[in-house]
């Protein structure tokens, strides 16, 4: 773990922490077990995903041009994917042909642009460039 970068190590232990912390709290304090299972949930995501860029990146840097530019065009492709989402969900509605609840429609909108912006970004990475 010396050669790991100084941001790399405090992302590590910042989930390390998050994870122990959301463990500890439903051990042994009286809280609601949904802020443990966050705390748990969050600390779990933030170490597995430093881990992961550390294994797949190694040595080489984070951010270049290229891949800004791509991962900007993939949030680009995502948010026009979202809007028209939108509009489905809004039809379905008024159509009566669902019901959904402001948090039923605000889950599915952030695991939607979640998912679909990463699709674009690795697309992007595999075909190279944008033309």
């Amino acid at each position: 773990m010396a050669d790991i970068k100084k941001e790399y190590k405090h992302r590590l232990i910042l989930g390390v922490f998050l994870m122990l912390a959301g463990m500890l709290s439903v051990a042994f304090l009286r809280v609601d077990p949904r802020i443990s299972i966050f705390l748990v949930v969050m600390g779990t995501i933030l170490f597995l995903m430093v881990a992961f860029r550390l294994f797949r990146h190694g040595d080489l840097p984070d951010k270049d041009e290229r891949t800004k530019k791509l991962a900007a065009y993939g949030i680009t492709y995502s948010w026009l994917l979202t809007l028209v989402l939108i509009t489905v969900l809004y039809w379905v509605t008024l159509l009566g042909l669902a019901e959904f609840t402001a948090e039923i429609i605000l889950g599915i909108l952030l695991f939607f642009m979640i998912i679909s912006a990463n699709i674009f970004r690795w697309y992007f990475m595999r075909k190279g460039d944008i033309e």
